[in-house]
């Protein structure tokens, strides 16, 4: 199917959260383009900042254009790396939907050329909003510059379980941005374990426009089926091929069971589209075998594409095993369920929502059983407060990078180095030729 119609009414970012132009790759006779954006009497004065932001996939480009959207009088430009994961234009669209981008063009950039869009944009801060590798290249580049910018990373959703390889990549930034109370504590045990010498900032998820804890859904919403069932996938998990078969089953008895309803799986990309994660075992074939088989209800299993607000109406509910998808439906206080059937540990990337309260089996699912987290978890999760902390952080680090007080990171540039040399040499280096110089220089 094509995506729904819209909802009369979607929350929308800050209207003067940011300036944005046509950014254009900068040849060396181009300035710099854009004035600062003027700020309403009702906001906070703040000392502009200039940004540079770069993404390699649909998520992260998602993330970074929704979170600079959400800060006060920012000069932002958004760049793509080219590389294999390189969103398709659709994606693109979806992604920059409901931001400041949306109708402007994200230009796309090859790695060769990284070092002469920063040199031109001079920005006070480089946003490395990509995977782990791209972001150590990014850093590289920037660090270069003098005086050098502040370097800021993160995730583009749940960031949970913590990852030390992922905090190795970004070794060279002075900041990190955490999502929630949890995250908070757990980047910051793997920074000092890693020897990481970066901030941990707390900031929200720029998807989630409530500005406290959500308000459940009504007892009525609670026990009634709801008229669409939304499942939000994800590449990684499950990884079994029998554990998807059985979401999509279940989707499939809920549609038969309840004729007035429909059950859509949302995806991010269609067949041959890329991701920041690679997926096996396609919905898309696990669907198409289903109906095959004539299963009752699998004619009714609907495909949908686009930005996933425009799926989360009134009655709706959204089921997941992990995907950030629920905080975004839990945002908007759509009954939500995450399923428990393959348990909740790190390896499913869903940890953090044990105990929440919105749990549930697939045989919820068929049934139409849908609820939602309790509040004191959405309070240490995600749904906090918003006290403008992280826009006055980033503004002392744009205040640092201009007067040259951003620490020495030429030891950590020689290790990031060795690092990606490394990583490169593992990528063209035949495996049985690794484990023999494991075996020799570790003895293992």
């Amino acid at each position: 199917m094509t995506k729904p119609e819209s909802p009369a009414h979607q929350p929308e970012f800050a209207a003067t959260a940011v300036e944005v132009a046509d950014t254009v790759v900068p040849s060396p006779a181009e300035s710099p383009s854009g004035a600062a954006h003027p700020v309403g009497a009702d906001e906070p004065a703040h000392e502009p900042i200039s940004i540079v932001s770069v993404s390699d996939s649909e998520s992260y480009l998602k993330w970074a254009t929704q979170l600079l959207s959400t800060l006060p009088d920012v000069e932002a430009h958004v760049y793509l790396l080219d590389n294999p994961i390189l969103p398709t234009d659709e994606q693109i669209a979806n992604a920059v939907a409901e931001t400041a981008w949306e109708g402007h063009d994200i230009p796309v950039v090859p790695r060769s050329e990284l070092g002469a869009v920063l040199s031109r944009h001079r920005p006070d801060i480089v946003l490395g909003a990509a995977t782990g590798p791209i972001v150590a290249q990014l850093f590289l580049t920037a660090s270069a510059l003098d005086p050098r910018p502040a370097l800021v990373s993160g995730l583009p959703g749940m960031g949970l379980p913590a990852s030390g390889k992922g905090m190795n990549y970004r070794r060279l930034m002075d900041a990190f941005l955490a999502h929630s109370f949890t995250e908070v504590g757990e980047y910051r045990a793997v920074s000092a374990m890693r020897r990481v010498p970066a901030e941990i900032l707390l900031g929200r998820l720029p998807m989630l426009r409530s500005e406290s804890v959500p308000q459940p859904p009504s007892p009525r919403e609670l026990s009634t089926a709801p008229r669409s069932l939304v499942f939000a996938p994800q590449a990684k998990v499950p990884a079994a091929a029998e554990d998807r078969e059985a979401i999509i089953t279940a989707l499939a008895e809920f549609a038969d069971r309840h004729p007035e309803s429909w059950a859509i799986v949302k995806m991010r990309s269609r067949p041959g589209e890329h991701e920041t994660h690679h997926e096996q075992h396609s919905y898309f074939d696990i669907i198409a075998s289903l109906k095959a088989q004539g299963v009752p209800g699998a004619e009714r299993v609907e495909i949908g594409y686009g930005p996933l607000t425009a799926f989360l109406t009134p009655g709706a509910a959204l089921v997941t095993v992990s995907s950030t998808a629920a905080l975004e439906s839990i945002d908007r206080s759509i009954p939500t369920l995450l399923i428990s059937d393959f348990g909740f540990d790190r390896e499913l990337l869903n940890e953090v929502y044990a105990d929440s309260g919105a749990e549930g089996t697939l045989a919820d699912v068929a049934a139409g059983r849908i609820g939602f987290p309790n509040r004191a978890w959405l309070a240490e999760n995600y749904f906090h407060d918003d006290d403008g902390s992280l826009r006055r952080s980033l503004g002392l680090l744009a205040l640092r990078a201009r007067t040259r007080q951003l620490p020495d990171r030429r030891r950590s540039i020689w290790k990031q180095k060795r690092m990606l040399m490394r990583a490169e040499v593992r990528t063209f280096t035949p495996t049985p030729v690794i484990r023999v110089y494991r075996r020799i220089r570790y003895g293992r």
